[in-house]
């Protein structure tokens, strides 16, 4: 949730109430917070306005409305529903908006730090052209980034939260992953090894209906190289050493039960564990880390 009036203004009264609700976002995409009183005037305003000249606005577009229109329907948070709905009508302006600032939301220097960190990873690949490559991926990619950081700060809906960070990470790897390159009288060099990783959730070995693609992917490239398979399992750092390398182990024999079951052989796959030796993203200790809670599986 963007900062809010304060209990003062809130008493003032609704004369008040749309005076008081407008703040200085610095560094935003949108340097006014959300007013609950404007909501349907934003997203009528939005819905109705100048329509995108790129495919990755109008697809930007329609994502914060929906979102915006899931905030007031379902939660009725008309604050960061007006909030995105207003984002939604700068879209539709053709300015060019970028993913949420963790700085101007409330969480403290170490979540701004790690949270900026993903921000910076998805600017990269938005200016990379990955906003015209793949226009309705990337779309996604900054509308669920904006989701999880405004659900992140509210803190409670723990599920939409872990929900929004998974759908960003399966567009992040989409929008990473190599488009197929015609082929032309390749040179006899042996091919590099594909990398697939899939992610768990905290102290968890369950696989997520995300990573089941990530594994059918997989498999589908040992199907056509029936190359031999390495599977490394990790966790983040906030338990115990010893812990963290059994859950690391968990991790990587669901991950080996999963490959097995799509037709991989498993005299032809190495599986190991590192626990919290080797972070995708390096933290302090007892830190809690997504994206190293993971495993990976390479084919030669």
């Amino acid at each position: 949730m963007q900062l809010r009036p304060s209990l003062v203004c809130a008493i003032g009264g609704v004369a008040l109430l749309s005076a008081c609700s407008s703040v200085d976002n610095s560094g935003t995409a949108i340097a006014y917070g959300g007013n609950p009183l404007t909501y349907s005037s934003s997203v009528n305003s939005a819905v109705g306005g100048a329509v995108p000249t790129t495919a990755f606005g109008k697809s930007l577009k329609a994502e914060y409305i929906a979102y915006a229109q899931r905030e007031a329907d379902e939660w009725y948070d008309f604050f960061d529903a007006d909030f995105f709905a207003k984002k939604a009508g700068k879209v539709a302006e053709n300015e060019t908006i970028l993913p949420e600032d963790p700085a101007n939301w409330r969480f403290d220097a170490e979540e701004v730090a790690q949270k900026r960190a993903v921000r910076d990873e998805l600017i990269a690949l938005l200016d990379d052209g990955k906003r015209e490559a793949k226009p309705d991926t990337a779309a996604i990619a900054q509308a669920r980034f904006d989701c999880w950081i405004e659900e992140s700060e509210e803190g409670w809906q723990t599920e939409l939260i872990s929900q929004c960070w998974k759908d960003f990470e399966a567009a992040m790897a989409e929008l990473k992953a190599e488009e197929p390159k015609e082929a032309m009288a390749p040179a006899p060099v042996a091919a590099a090894p594909r990398l697939f990783t899939i992610f768990f959730d905290f102290d968890s070995t369950a696989i997520t209906p995300v990573s089941e693609r990530v594994l059918d992917a997989a498999a589908q490239q040992w199907a056509s190289s029936m190359s031999n398979v390495t599977v490394v399992g990790h966790a983040d750092a906030s338990g115990s050493s010893a812990y963290n390398l059994g859950l690391s182990e968990r991790r990587a024999s669901s991950a080996l039960s999963e490959l097995t079951k799509r037709g991989i052989k498993g005299d032809m796959v190495d599986s190991e564990a590192v626990g919290e030796s080797d972070l995708l993203i390096p933290t302090p200790d007892g830190v809690r880390e997504p994206r190293n809670r993971r495993v990976t599986i390479s084919i030669d």
